[in-house]
């Protein structure tokens, strides 16, 4: 361990690795001095949550987490977890680490998992020089979704029988997949704030012209990006499509309107920013279970 000049002390792999293992595994009970301390490291930290509530938090912002999520911290990003005095239980969690070499050349690198590679949520898994990037979690997963998989890594770490580090190596790449999955169904991703900005800006711009005709390339090229990148940051960041949050926009709005004014149905439509009736009574009809004249008649 170096305690930098901030005093935010620093763990190297040589602080928890053995000769050539490059991961670790031990639960936060542990290691209690360190609970609640501000820390960077130089490997990749998975943790999660086996009972007990705790503040996680990451540079200035913070997020509490819960039995059964899953938190990634990015290597050089400082970072704590601050048990929460008053939970019904006390704070443990499995803490994972491992540098990203550990993969050598599985299945992990090859072209299958291009898209994983290029997330930027797992950018520092294959950049060795990255840092600081966002952390993630998924949230609210059953103990057989994940912690299953901390509980084997744990028991082969611990016990380090024949060909331990083969299966925990296996162990972690499944864990990697699943929590991908999770990211693509709706994981949540804590930005960076230049990435947030990004996203507000967009929301804004979204928000002024729901009712304009606007092509997810004008959107992008309105704060600067590439449109397949601004997808995949828009989804992070709001779990949803650019197109589900526009259409949500425009119907919230024409239930407004039909609440609130004597508009006929077909004017609504336009002013929404739908040409075409049958468009629009198939989205109202998809978000609100209702024709937008039951929906009327309702109120």
């Amino acid at each position: 361990m170096q305690t930098l000049g901030n005093e935010i002390p620093f763990f190297n792999g040589e602080s928890f690795f053995e000769g050539e293992d490059k991961v670790y595994i031990h639960l936060s009970t542990d290691f209690p001095d360190y609970v609640g301390v501000s820390h960077r490291h130089a490997f990749i930290e998975i943790a999660y949550v086996l009972s007990g509530e705790a503040v996680h938090t990451v540079g200035d912002r913070e997020y509490k987490v819960k039995p059964g999520d899953v938190t990634l911290i990015n290597g050089g990003t400082p970072h704590k977890f601050t048990p929460v005095m008053d939970a019904p239980e006390h704070f443990v969690a499995y803490d994972l680490m491992f540098m990203p070499d550990f993969f050598d050349n599985l299945a992990i690198n090859t072209n299958q998992f291009a898209s994983l590679q290029n997330s930027f949520l797992f950018y520092s898994l294959f950049q060795n020089d990255a840092l600081s990037q966002p952390d993630l979690y998924v949230t609210g997963k059953r103990y057989s979704d994940y912690g299953e998989l901390f509980t084997r890594i744990y028991h082969e770490f611990t016990h380090k029988e024949r060909g331990y580090i083969q299966l925990i190596r296996a162990y972690v790449v499944e864990l990697i997949i699943k929590l991908f999955r999770d990211i693509e169904r709706g994981g949540r991703a804590v930005l960076s704030a230049e990435q947030e900005e990004t996203v507000r800006r967009a929301v804004a711009f979204i928000q002024e012209n729901y009712n304009a005709s606007l092509s997810v390339d004008e959107i992008a090229s309105g704060v600067f990006l590439g449109p397949d990148h601004f997808r995949k940051l828009f989804k992070r960041a709001t779990g949803s499509s650019v197109a589900a949050f526009q259409q949500k926009l425009r119907i919230d709005e024409a239930c407004r309107l039909l609440r609130t004014s004597a508009m006929p149905i077909k004017d609504i439509c336009a002013a929404v920013g739908y040409g075409d009736m049958k468009a629009f009574y198939q989205a109202f009809k998809k978000l609100t279970g209702k024709t937008p004249n039951e929906y009327r008649n309702n109120q």
